[in-house]
């Protein structure tokens, strides 16, 4: 709850909350006692390596997931993830029917569904960005360091981070949100 807030203190325009129980970023099961009394007109996103029930609805703005064995609401409350290979081409991705409201782009790992610290192309997320049909989410080894160059190379709807503000895995560096997001708003 504290690293939430202070993030929303810091001026971050969302909040992401990993549901997927093999991260150690996990936020347990009983974050509806806590995330019901963040701000209302902050988006809330409930993030999934695998969606495999329905996510709590009441409590979330979005939903963000890798892999979708289920698809309980509305398309317009979905973030589709495309996880990008080496040497994936954007002509490999644009032609994809993509039924929801932004993209997400992110590095792909066998190991891990997100979170691992490793950068995409930027020049393919960039084309990406440039024919994609709705907001695209730039994801992927960004930290306070490299994000202002991310944001201006890519030109993404928005950026999102994970690794990149922890001081270890899991465990948020408030100083590390806070360069992160006065350098990702002064690009």
């Amino acid at each position: 709850m504290e690293d939430a807030r202070m993030a929303l203190e810091f001026g971050a325009d969302a909040l992401g909350f990993v549901h997927e129980r093999t991260s150690p970023r996990f936020v347990g099961d009983d974050q509806d006692k806590w995330v019901a009394d963040l701000p209302p007109f902050v988006p809330k996103v409930a993030v999934y390596g695998r969606v495999v029930g329905a996510p709590p609805q009441a409590l979330y703005d979005l939903v963000q997931g890798v892999e979708w064995e289920t698809y309980p609401f509305p398309a317009t409350k979905r973030v589709h993830v495309i996880r990008l290979r080496k040497g994936q081409k954007p002509d490999d991705l644009t032609q994809q029917t993509i039924n929801a409201s932004a993209i997400l782009l992110d590095a792909f790992r066998e190991e891990a569904f997100g979170g691992t610290g490793h950068t995409v192309d930027w020049s393919v997320a960039a084309e990406i960005v440039q024919r994609a049909q709705r907001p695209v989410i730039l994801a992927g080894g960004l930290t306070p360091e490299n994000v202002a160059d991310a944001v201006r190379r890519v030109r993404p709807y928005a950026v999102d981070v994970s690794s990149g503000i922890e001081r270890e895995a899991g465990i948020k560096d408030w100083e590390k949100i806070r360069a992160f997001i006065t350098a990702a708003k002064g690009a």
